[in-house]
């Protein structure tokens, strides 16, 4: 489960390509460019369960067929660390290599702090090539202040983004919020119920409403859902808690929707699953 961890004021950066990772999510994802398996190695490998990198997403433009789908190639051949020397924007942009201009990759101000929770190397054969298995699991926010490179690939000058637990405890407070909350939970466990009659599960899930923060439980709730780039994003960004509650709750409740859509639409068609049809 996602905790509050301290950051350091540098990240290595790993580039996601039209993909969100939110605080609390779990992704599974293979390393096979230069760039990710030297960041891998070396920010995560080397230094074990102290090992922190950020999931930048980013937005590539559809003339670089060279980009991998997931993880971009990184920058630079030297070993040094090479500062950007901008600001970084929603719609700013870096170039790859230096060489072609129509390599572009758009980045996102906003990413999440993540750590490994599994590393697997593997080798294959017969290039003998070196690619990782990594699971990492979202821990915080963070805004990118500065970008640039270490070695082969990218690294930020970041600032994080979560309250600190004064702060958090004066929201809590505010009425607005614990209203917010209600609601949240509400729709949640209106959620679980359905998919806990579908797939017979849902325990754990109700066990995580009474015992994971609020905040923490929304980001988690909609990591789980199919939705757009832009969604995901504007979820990323939602750093105000009650503007992310009502993301979330707005989110969920159209997830809700949809299931009893269907569930009402399977019934007419098979109206002998129905629990409420009678043959009379």
């Amino acid at each position: 489960m996602a905790e509050s961890v301290e950051l350091p004021s540098r990240l290595a950066i790993l580039p996601f390509r039209n993909k969100v990772l939110l605080p609390g999510a779990i992704i599974r994802i293979r390393c096979t460019s230069p760039s990710s398996v030297k960041l891998v190695e070396q920010e995560l490998w080397q230094k074990e369960e102290k090992g922190l990198i950020g999931i930048l997403p980013v937005r590539e433009a559809e003339e670089t067929p060279s980009v991998s789908p997931v993880i971009s190639h990184g920058v630079g051949t030297d070993s040094t660390e090479r500062s950007s020397k901008t600001q970084v924007g929603p719609t700013d942009s870096q170039k790859l290599n230096g060489k072609n201009p129509q390599e572009v990759i758009h980045w996102h101000a906003r990413g999440v702090a993540a750590r490994a929770l599994h590393l697997s190397r593997g080798v294959e054969k017969p290039s003998g090539r070196v690619t990782y298995m990594v699971v990492l699991e979202g821990l915080c926010r963070f805004s990118v202040q500065e970008l640039g490179t270490r070695g082969t690939y990218y690294i930020a000058r970041i600032t994080p983004l979560e309250m600190t637990k004064a702060e958090m405890e004066h929201v809590e407070q505010d009425p607005d919020f614990i209203a917010l909350s209600r609601r949240f939970k509400a729709t949640a466990m209106e959620l679980i119920s359905i998919l806990e009659q579908k797939q017979k599960a849902g325990g754990r899930t109700k066990v995580l409403l009474e015992t994971v923060p609020i905040h923490k439980l929304a980001d988690i709730f909609v990591a789980s859902f199919e939705i757009s780039f832009e969604e995901q994003l504007c979820m990323l960004d939602s750093v105000d808690l009650k503007v992310r509650l009502s993301k979330a709750t707005e989110l969920v409740d159209r997830h809700l929707q949809r299931r009893s859509h269907k569930r009402l639409r399977d019934s007419y068609q098979n109206p002998r699953r129905n629990f409420f049809y009678v043959n009379r």
